[in-house]
């Protein structure tokens, strides 16, 4: 058997090529060789038997015959214990449900989930259904339990039918209701091509907006543009060049679709006229993409140059086209058609309404070193660099508070710490007075009140239920 294992994988290379196949009396699915799986399978095709001196065997990839190899081998250990004494087995030689931790006892199929770091019930999730308290709905780079793996989590957004849509490093994915990931597009590696599913390339793509249509609008910083994500998973330019070539990047432009320029764009929300307001962050500017497919500046003056040449940005309220932001990062929409905005380089909350640009939370002060933490009275508070802001229907603001590691609430005039330890960076799921976070960057809610996390650094999306 060993010998088998150490010539796998170089049997299967050879034999899909230089084998010739038979056929004759096959049922699709069916194999003698791997030859006869070539056309069958997505990518380099294997014909697993099992046991290996079978006659006929099963098409699959190479990557799958492997791990079915690796399982028979399980089996054949004779390997099935149940270690901590909590009534379930576990092991390759098991049959049927096995336990998916057997270090501890109150881990088991069919216990009662609890509100803790632990997938007590062994269902793949960590306290749903729990009210008050954080789980893990994606990722988990280093948690055995969570099998989705994320590598770059960035945006999150609740659509009106409750679909979660989720932007990794190059990628859209969506969680259905059984919370089960699925790739609509993007690929591995970074780009700008307009096709279709995992065929499309995507540089950073972090904010989106749900159409009416079911398109899906997302803000690409790298490619310095908005995508649009058709319901059959096609994309497609929208607005701006989408190019990350130094010859495209630093511009700032307005007019149709095809001649804007952005730089950075982080975060997009529909108005209440639906247009789109798009974060343009690195011109630290808010523009609108109006309905009938123009681009307007409609927040922010952008930087003014120093003595020394430097473009440098500032802090000031007032007229929206005179007003100054520091590199914002997030926006959102309130129904009164008050737009929120997280002025992350001048750590504080602010908004836009009616052409004039004002402060609802924070003491704004421009510089990464000069955020801070404190609850009380909105003039008073502060924050730490936020990047993501939600507005609920009653008009409470939630803010993902980067660099406090922490979700912050404002209601009521006040500024209160809602999950997460402020200046604490860490993973814990478990109750809202003592989850932790690390530099959470963008938070959405549904339709039942949770409220979405992206953990930014902890590769996952975290949910809070009310």
């Amino acid at each position: 058997m060993e010998r088998v294992l150490t010539s796998f994988s170089v049997l299967v290379v050879l034999m899909a090529f230089l084998l010739p196949g038979c056929k004759d009396d096959l049922k699709p699915g069916e194999c003698k060789d791997d030859h006869d799986c070539r056309g069958q399978v997505e990518g380099l095709a294997a014909c697993y038997k099992e046991p290996p001196d079978a006659e006929l065997g099963k098409c699959m990839t190479v990557k799958e015959a492997k791990a079915a190899h690796e399982k028979y081998l399980e089996k054949k250990s004779g390997v099935c214990v149940d270690k901590d004494g909590d009534g379930v087995k576990y092991g390759g030689a098991c049959e049927g449900e096995t336990d998916c931790d057997d270090k501890d006892p109150a881990v088991k199929p069919g216990a009662t989930e609890v509100c803790d770091s632990k997938d007590n019930n062994c269902d793949g999730f960590i306290n749903e259904g729990l009210k008050g308290c954080v789980g893990t709905v994606l990722g988990g780079k280093q948690d055995p339990v969570v099998q989705f793996m994320t590598t770059q989590t960035a945006g999150v957004e609740v659509g009106p039918d409750g679909t979660v849509w989720v932007t990794d490093q190059h990628r859209v994915y969506h969680l259905g209701t059984d919370f089960k990931a699925k790739r609509v597009a993007g690929s591995n590696k970074p780009g700008n091509d307009d096709k279709k599913g995992k065929f499309a390339r995507f540089d950073k793509p972090r904010g989106m907006a749900v159409g009416n249509d079911g398109s899906i609008y997302v803000t690409e910083s790298g490619n310095n543009c908005v995508r649009r994500l058709a319901p059959d998973g096609s994309v497609s330019r929208f607005a701006g060049k989408c190019s990350n070539e130094a010859d495209d990047t630093g511009l700032d432009e307005v007019g149709a679709l095809t001649a804007a320029r952005f730089w950075s764009p982080i975060d997009i929300a529909y108005d209440q006229d639906g247009a789109l307001l798009v974060v343009d962050m690195l011109n630290s500017k808010i523009k609108r993409i109006t309905k009938d497919g123009k681009v307007e500046h409609v927040a922010g003056r952008g930087g003014k140059e120093d003595e020394d040449g430097y473009t440098v940005f500032g802090y000031s309220d007032g007229p929206a086209l005179k007003a100054e932001f520091n590199e914002p990062a997030g926006i959102a929409v309130g129904a009164d058609g008050t737009a929120y905005i997280a002025d992350m380089k001048n750590n504080c909350i602010r908004t836009l309404k009616d052409g004039k640009v004002g402060t609802f939370a924070g003491k704004c002060v421009g510089g990464s070193d000069k955020g801070g933490h404190k609850d009380g009275p909105v003039s008073k508070a502060q924050f730490n660099q936020p990047n993501g802001v939600e507005v609920g229907p009653d008009g409470t603001v939630y803010v993902a508070d980067t660099f406090n590691h922490c979700i912050r609430m404002i209601k009521n005039g006040k500024v209160t710490t809602f999950t997460g330890q402020p200046g604490q960076q860490g993973f814990y799921d478990g109750p809202v007075k003592d989850a932790l976070f690390n530099g959470p960057q963008s938070v959405s809610l549904g339709k039942d009140g949770s409220l979405y996390i992206v953990d930014f650094g902890n590769y996952r999306v975290r949910r809070v239920i009310p």
